[in-house]
C-alpha cells in the first residue's frame, strides 16, 4: 500500500519538484500553500503517514501550524518534517516535537531516506 504524504510549502516549484518525485517513488502525494491551506486538508481528508513542511509560508506559517496540529490528538502524532533555509530554525523548533529538520537546500535523496525512515 503506497504511503500518504502531504507537503506544505508555499514555493511552487519546491512544492511541484516534492510531488513530481515522491509521485514517481510511489507516493500519494497532497500538498498546501501555507499552514492554514495544511489544517483544512487535515480536517477534510485522511491522515497522511508525514508531513513534508517548510516553515516560512504566507497567511500561516510553519510554526502556527504546527502548534495547532500538536493541539489535535488525530494529528499530533503524525511524522513532521520541516524544511527550512532559516538558520536559526533547528533552535526554534526544539519546543514543537518535530520529527526531523532538514536544512535547504536538499538533496532529493536525503528527503526520501527520511520519509522511509519516519513513515
Amino acid at each position: 500500500m503506497s504511503k500518504r504524504v502531504l507537503i506544505i510549502e508555499d514555493d511552487e516549484s519546491i512544492r511541484e519538484l516534492l510531488i513530481e518525485l515522491l509521485e514517481s517513488e510511489g507516493y500519494i502525494v497532497s500538498s498546501a500553500e501555507n499552514g492554514l491551506q495544511g489544517l483544512e486538508f487535515l480536517k477534510n481528508n485522511s491522515k497522511p503517514d508525514i508531513i513534508l513542511m517548510d516553515l516560512m509560508m504566507p497567511v500561516m506559517d510553519g510554526y502556527t501550524f504546527r502548534t495547532e496540529q500538536l493541539k489535535n490528538p488525530q494529528w499530533n502524532k503524525i511524522p513532521t518534517v520541516v524544511m527550512s533555509a532559516e538558520a536559526s530554525a533547528k533552535e526554534k523548533l526544539k519546543n514543537y516535537s518535530i520529527t526531523a529538520f532538514l536544512a535547504k537546500p536538499i538533496e532529493l535523496e536525503t528527503i526520501l531516506k527520511t520519509i522511509e525512515k519516519y513513515s
